[in-house]
């Protein structure tokens, strides 16, 4: 009797076909993420395209100075990010209120992306929320440390519920 060899698909070609299945039914958790995403999303192009605007005429330079250091985006503090902004005026001859503007309307289209695919309940979607979201909690650990306030401490526990939550599901993973 022959043995048939039967072997395993390739790990990327497991996870291609994993990254492009259609999740579960949404429980209530994530609707709250989706619609988080999604708000948040509006609020930043709002924000982008009022900094724009705002910003052209002159009308905003104190309240940007105060949203700098409640939203993290004092570049003052840290090498790393002076360094980048530094480049990207260069590059881009950006002014800083426009360079704020900018960077609120990518991280509105990636909340976007997140939301819309989780609402249409791509596997992506989850990995995608888990990695954009992990990957800012150690430096919002670290902000809250050193200066909290309410709405950091409030987005650290927002983000570190929604990683959480989407790992303990356990279907991030499942069949990889």
């Amino acid at each position: 009797m022959a043995k048939t060899d039967v072997r395993r698909p390739h790990y990327i070609d497991r996870l291609w076909r994993e990254l492009g299945s259609i999740g579960g039914e949404h429980d209530a958790f994530i609707k709250v993420i989706i619609v988080e995403r999604i708000v948040k999303a509006i609020v930043l192009i709002a924000l982008g395209i009022g900094l724009l605007v705002a910003g052209r005429n002159g009308w905003i330079d104190a309240w940007a100075d105060y949203a700098e250091g409640q939203l993290n985006l004092d570049v003052g503090r840290n090498i790393i990010l002076q360094l980048l902004l530094r480049l990207l005026v260069y590059v881009g001859a950006f002014n800083h209120i426009s360079l704020l503007a900018l960077s609120a309307i990518v991280y509105a289209a990636l909340e976007a992306t997140e939301g819309v695919g989780l609402a249409m309940r791509r596997r992506w979607a989850e990995y995608l929320t888990v990695i954009a979201t992990g990957i800012l909690i150690p430096y919002e650990a670290y902000e809250v440390i050193s200066h909290p306030t309410l709405f950091k401490v409030g987005a650290l526990l927002l983000n570190l519920a929604v990683v959480g939550y989407l790992a303990y599901r356990k279907r991030l993973f499942v069949g990889i």
